[in-house]
C-alpha cells in the first residue's frame, strides 16, 4: 500500500513538473478534444457562423469604440503609432462609411481628437457630419496672447452663448497655451487661452479636460457619446479598457465614469475552451530556467444570441498556479437603452505582446448576414 502511495505521489510530481517546466500539453480536455480543436478556423476577416459575419476594421490593439446615439453611428478611434490617427465611422448596420488616415506627412496637421471631432492646427473635422470635411477656422483669437484676462472672459462668454459646439483643447500648436473651439452657425472660432491668468483657462482634471471661468466649471457642448461594454467581463471600450472593479473605487456619484450607471446588453459570451502551449520565455536574473510565461494557441467558443462560432488564435499564460490563459478578447455591446437602434457588436482582440503575435489583433465588427 505504501509503495502504491509513493508511486502515485511520484507520478503526480512528474505531471506537475512536465506541466510547469515544459511545453508538453497534459490537459485532459485538450488531449481528448484535440482533433476537434485543430479544425477550428483562425480568427480572421470574413469568419462567419450561421447568422453572423466578422469584418476586420483595425489591426492594432486597444482602439477606442464610441457610440453616438443622435446620429446613430459608431466611431473607432484608432491610433496605430505616434502621429498616426485613423478614425473609422461605422453605421448602425456595421458598414464603414468614413475613414481618415492621418500621419505626420498629411496636409491636415492633426493635434488631438475630442468627442467626434478631429482637431487640427488649421481646421476641424466633424466626423458626425454626413460628408465629413476639414473646415478651416473662420476666426483665430488671442494667438499672440495680447488679451487681458477680463477681455478674454468677455469674449469667451459671448461665443459660448452663441455656440452649438464648444470644445476644450489640451494639445495645441503652441507650447504654453490651450484652446477653446466654438462652432457658431457652422463656422469655427479658435480662442487661445491667456497665459498666467487667474480668471479662466483649460485644465487637466485626471483624464478629463475642463474649463474654469472665475473658479467655476463651464461644461463643454458636444455630441452625446457612450462607450460600449463587455458585460460578461465588466470591461469598457475606452482605450485603457477600464474595468468595473477599477471604476467603482472612484465613481460613487458616476462623475468619474458616467457610463457605469447604464445597463448593457449581455447577449453574448466568449469562452476559452482550451489552451495549447507552444513556446515559453524565462525571466528574472536568478531564474534557474523555469518558464515564466507560456505562449501558444487558445481555442474559443463565441456564443452570440445562441449562435455558436468556434475559432482559434494566439494567447499566453503566466506560469503560476491558478492562472488562466490571457486571451485579451472582449465582446463589446451597446447600452440596453440603444439596443433597438443597432444590433451590431464588436470583437476586440487586444493581444498585448509582440512575442508570438500572429497579426490578427484589432477590432472586428460582428453583423448579421
Amino acid at each position: 500500500m505504501k509503495k502504491m502511495w509513493l508511486y502515485l505521489l511520484s507520478l503526480f510530481v512528474i505531471i506537475i513538473g512536465l506541466n510547469k517546466l515544459t511545453t508538453i500539453n497534459l490537459s485532459p480536455g485538450l488531449l481528448i478534444h484535440y482533433n476537434q480543436y485543430k479544425k477550428y478556423p483562425e480568427l480572421r476577416n470574413g469568419l462567419n457562423s450561421d447568422k453572423f459575419v466578422l469584418y476586420s476594421a483595425t489591426q492594432s490593439s486597444n482602439a477606442e469604440i464610441l457610440y453616438f446615439p443622435d446620429k446613430n453611428f459608431f466611431l473607432i478611434n484608432n491610433f496605430k503609432k505616434l502621429g498616426y490617427y485613423n478614425p473609422i465611422k461605422i453605421d448602425a448596420n456595421g458598414h464603414n462609411i468614413f475613414e481618415l488616415n492621418i500621419d505626420e506627412n498629411s496636409q491636415f496637421k492633426f493635434l488631438e481628437t475630442i468627442n467626434c471631432f478631429a482637431i487640427g492646427a488649421d481646421g476641424i473635422y466633424d466626423i458626425s457630419a454626413d460628408h465629413p470635411a476639414p473646415l478651416p477656422y473662420n476666426e483665430v483669437l488671442n494667438e499672440d496672447n495680447s488679451m487681458q484676462s477680463n477681455q478674454w472672459v468677455e469674449i469667451f462668454e459671448k461665443n459660448y452663448k452663441q455656440s452649438d459646439v464648444v470644445l476644450y483643447g489640451w494639445q495645441t500648436d503652441q507650447i504654453s497655451a490651450q484652446c477653446v473651439y466654438f462652432q457658431i452657425a457652422g463656422k469655427w472660432t479658435k480662442l487661445y487661452t491667456p497665459i498666467n491668468s487667474s480668471a479662466g483657462g483649460i485644465y487637466a482634471d485626471g483624464s478629463e479636460i475642463i474649463c474654469k471661468i472665475n473658479g467655476k466649471n463651464v461644461p463643454h457642448k458636444w455630441h452625446e457619446a457612450h462607450f460600449l461594454k463587455d458585460a460578461h467581463k465588466g470591461v469598457y471600450s475606452n482605450s485603457l479598457r477600464f474595468k468595473d472593479s477599477y471604476i467603482s473605487t472612484y465613481n460613487s456619484d458616476f462623475s468619474f465614469f458616467p457610463d457605469q450607471s447604464l445597463k448593457y446588453k449581455d447577449s453574448g459570451n466568449i469562452k476559452t475552451e482550451a489552451f495549447a502551449k507552444e513556446s515559453s520565455t524565462k525571466e528574472g536574473y536568478f531564474n534557474p530556467g523555469i518558464p515564466s510565461t507560456f505562449y501558444g494557441t487558445a481555442y474559443y467558443e463565441l456564443n452570440l444570441n445562441d449562435d455558436i462560432l468556434h475559432f482559434k488564435s494566439v494567447a499566453y499564460q503566466y506560469n503560476s498556479f491558478g492562472e488562466s490563459p490571457q486571451t485579451d478578447l472582449h465582446l463589446f455591446q451597446l447600452p440596453k437603452i440603444f439596443a433597438k437602434k443597432s444590433d451590431i457588436c464588436f470583437l476586440a482582440y487586444d493581444y498585448s505582446t509582440n512575442y508570438h503575435d500572429n497579426g490578427k489583433k484589432g477590432i472586428y465588427i460582428i453583423r448579421r448576414k
